[in-house]
């Protein structure tokens, strides 16, 4: 097991809720943390925000090492944006901007994190660039018709790109980076899932398998759990933290003890992020009425 456990998480001043959330669980969870040097890559969090992030992680025990980087994402403009964000692309460029760890894990802003994860950082990657969870094939992928168009079939598996455990020194080997920021750009009008469709169109048969419990999603309407030892990931929109989340989420009260006894504060949230919220929620209009849809066929059919 390496003597250094690199961790990075990417994250936007819209995503706040959920990142102290991720950082306060994390923490908690963590083993020897005297070994964890844990990067914020982050984009438009003032100095203020960086402090009440960095109150989270000590208040949940601390960590070896925090720090944060503020990026720019102007190289990203060419790409197709997520709810009018490009910070997810940061994550090709991780290997090559932690130029020194051999691996990294990379998480989302919006998991709940319930196990000690430097367990996974003695797993076998072996020749693999990446280490992720298969989640479903190609046959049920939202990006099938791309996949299949270069070469998948739809029996090859796809992997959510919430948890990647990267083999960073291959990476930087094979410059695995700026290929696929060239594959995304060459595709970028048929990219659905952005920066994870590009990682499934190169990895989909060299990625290693991690165990499901790392990866284990909450959509919306996904039926109320109780977490045991595993990593949660709220996956599609709308968050628990989105306007209306204890509604529209079914599992909202994860969040709700995550968030509990951090430095995250709604009124500073919403006095210095309030703009990029409400485009976020706009943004988010059809995703409402979907899960909105699916209730109600769910009240008619008992009816």
């Amino acid at each position: 097991m390496n003597s250094d456990f690199s961790i990075a998480l990417c994250c936007n001043g819209s995503l706040l809720p959920g990142l102290h959330a991720t950082l306060a669980s994390l923490t908690r969870s963590l083993g020897a943390r005297e070994k964890v040097s844990l990067h914020l890559f982050i984009s438009g969090i003032d100095e203020e925000g960086r402090a009440e992030l960095k109150g989270t992680v000590d208040d949940a025990g601390g960590v070896g090492r925090l720090q944060f980087h503020e990026m720019d994402l102007s190289e990203f403009q060419d790409l197709k944006s997520l709810h009018g964000d490009r910070t997810t692309y940061l994550r090709l460029k991780l290997p090559d901007l932690l130029a020194d760890a051999p691996v990294i894990l990379y998480l989302d802003a919006d998991l709940i994190v319930q196990t000690d994860i430097c367990e996974m950082f003695a797993l076998p990657l072996g020749d693999a660039p990446l280490g992720g969870i298969a989640g479903e094939t190609v046959s049920w992928s939202l990006d099938r018709d791309f996949y299949l168009k270069i070469g998948l079939t739809d029996e090859d598996d796809c992997f959510n790109a919430g948890v990647l455990l990267l083999n960073a020194a291959r990476w930087r080997e094979l410059k695995l980076g700026a290929q696929a920021l060239e594959f995304g750009r060459k595709h970028d009008a048929l990219l659905k899932s952005h920066d994870q469709t590009i990682m499934n169109a190169l990895f989909a048969r060299t990625f290693y398998h991690l165990p499901r419990k790392f990866n284990i999603i909450l959509a919306p309407e996904t039926r109320r759990v109780e977490a045991a030892d595993g990593i949660y990931h709220f996956m599609g929109s709308p968050k628990p933290w989105d306007p209306c989340g204890t509604f529209f989420h079914r599992n909202c009260r994860m969040w709700n003890r995550a968030i509990r006894g951090t430095h995250f504060k709604w009124a500073h949230f919403l006095g210095r992020h309030g703009k990029s919220y409400a485009t976020r929620t706009w943004s988010l209009r059809f995703s409402y009425l979907r899960v909105l849809k699916r209730r109600l066929e769910e009240v008619l059919k008992k009816n």
